[in-house]
């Protein structure tokens, strides 16, 4: 067989990573350097030639690391090599590869190239394999060739198990066992497209409500700003600012305002990340692929089969279930277990199954009409309102006055409890399962029999008593599993038979 090699390398720029990624590890050290008084021009000569020899260093690394990286298409697979010292080669077959993303990280961004990523079933917490410096007309057109590879791979590797496998008698299939075979469904084919204009994306970042996300900046922010504050900031500001707030600890009317103050910044913060994380969001079809765009310092690009779709995950937070809203999540297999593509992050869900049936139409829009028992509700309180019970008494305890306030954690546990007991449901129609939840939002999870690896049934003592199980299921490809708690035994014994009866 003819060998087809095409050796290529990446673009030139990328001989400044090396310097650049020493450049933005040792920034904070060089601007507290300069904070606290240093001038440059005090420096010791050596001083300068040092700093000139790590630089010219870096640079000599990176041409080399440059010349040493390429990549080679060849008729079934492409070869990465890299390395200096020590030499890597990595081989891809294309009737591995399930997607190929493209990304500008901002050190790319601001270099004018983009990051493509080879994903593979079963790879490593990262991509298969990564070329991180193309231009974007390069990497968009390798994209598009590793993915036309790709399918030709799979349709060959496909023909040639096809033929190794010995021709079955023709046999009547029931209903139950078509349906399980979905994987040969694809997307229609005519161009549709979503996007997000800026009216959408506004309203999308007021509901966000990603508390999370803020918290993780904010923390960031704070370890990285700690020593600038100290610099900066007047003699003893942060003692000062303590005693100023221990003052206020006796003013009923200023701890409501600190604690309004505090959201109102989170909530705002929130919606400013989102807009940037979501800025130019676009889905469209691709061929048989799908791909969603977004991001405006970073910007990705994620192309995958609907196909290796193994669930879907509508979210919806309070604001966004209040205005009609949600936001579409799925779990595709890929390197990262734990990643779930956005599909959409902002939808009427008038508009779900519309959305579904565009781009992943063997997964539909279906109720969790069996919800749990009245029984239910006391184990979905009663842990949580006896911890409550004891913070408040506690706060009570050490602040006197001022910790009744913590009395009005009593309600608002309850009603989280039994929001959370009302919305827990399971549905089981047309060989899919419907799974729903709250914890904070409120999140329905779409998925078929055969994506199932792990179905678990598991109950306490006293719940086995009054015959409450909880339900969860595993997907295939991902390390998270999703659960529903305390439904009635009933409820949960077709389901069991459903997933655990024999393959005919």
């Amino acid at each position: 067989m003819i060998r087809m090699i095409d050796r290529r390398q990446l673009h030139p720029v990328y001989m400044l990573f090396a310097l650049l990624q020493t450049v933005k590890g040792l920034l904070p050290v060089a601007i507290i350097t300069l904070l606290r008084g240093t001038k440059l021009t005090h420096l010791n000569l050596y001083w300068y030639l040092g700093i000139g020899a790590v630089i010219a260093l870096l640079l000599v690394y990176g041409y080399f690391d440059w010349r040493k990286f390429s990549y080679v298409l060849e008729q079934d697979r492409i070869v990465i090599q890299k390395g200096v010292l020590f030499r890597d080669e990595k081989t891809i077959y294309f009737s591995r590869i399930h997607s190929v993303n493209v990304e500008q990280p901002f050190i790319q961004r601001i270099l004018g190239v983009a990051q493509l990523k080879i994903e593979t079933p079963g790879g490593n917490k990262k991509a298969e394999g990564i070329l991180a410096a193309l231009s974007a007309k390069e990497a968009e057109k390798l994209r598009a060739q590793l993915l036309r590879s790709s399918d030709k791979g799979a349709m060959m590797e496909g023909a040639a198990q096809a033929s190794e496998t010995p021709a079955e008698p023709a046999t009547g299939l029931s209903s139950d066992t078509a349906e399980e075979k979905p994987s040969a469904v694809v997307p229609r084919q005519e161009e549709t497209r979503y996007r997000l204009n800026g009216g959408q994306l506004l309203m999308a970042g007021l509901t966000s409500m990603n508390f999370g996300l803020v918290a993780a900046f904010v923390a960031g922010l704070i370890s990285f700003a700690d020593d600038f504050i100290r610099l900066i900031a007047p003699d003893h500001f942060i003692e000062n600012i303590a005693q100023e707030s221990k003052s206020l600890m006796a003013d009923y009317l200023g701890i409501l305002l600190i604690v309004a103050g505090a959201l109102l910044l989170a909530w705002i913060l929130s919606s400013i990340l989102f807009l940037v994380k979501f800025a130019g969001f676009e889905v469209r079809m691709e061929g048989k692929r799908v791909a969603v765009s977004y991001g405006l310092l970073d910007k990705k690009t994620h192309v995958f089969d609907p196909r290796k779709v193994q669930a879907v995950i509508i979210e919806e937070n309070l604001l966004q279930q209040m205005a009609g809203y949600a936001k579409i999540r799925l779990q595709v297999v890929s390197s990262d277990k734990n990643e779930r593509l956005v599909l959409h992050p902002f939808i009427a869900r008038v508009k779900l199954q519309e959305v579904l049936g565009s781009y992943v139409p063997h997964l539909k829009v279906q109720k969790a009409d069996t919800p749990a028992p009245k029984r239910a509700l006391l184990y979905y309180m009663r842990v949580e309102l006896i911890i409550a019970a004891v913070l408040s008494a506690a706060l009570i305890f050490l602040f006197k006055g001022p910790g009744l306030l913590s009395l009005v954690l009593l309600p608002i546990v309850a009603y989280w409890c039994w929001s959370r007991y009302k919305t827990a449901g399971i549905g089981l129609e047309n060989g899919q399962l419907t799974l729903r939840k709250r914890y904070l939002s409120r999140i329905t999870y779409y998925i078929r029999r055969p994506q199932i690896v792990v179905m678990s049934v598991r109950g306490t003592r006293w719940q086995q008593r009054k015959r409450l199980y909880s339900l969860s299921v595993h997907a295939l490809g991902s390390e998270q599993e999703y659960s529903v708690r305390c439904l009635d035994q009933a409820s949960i014994e077709p389901v069991w038979e459903w997933y655990s009866r024999e393959r005919k």
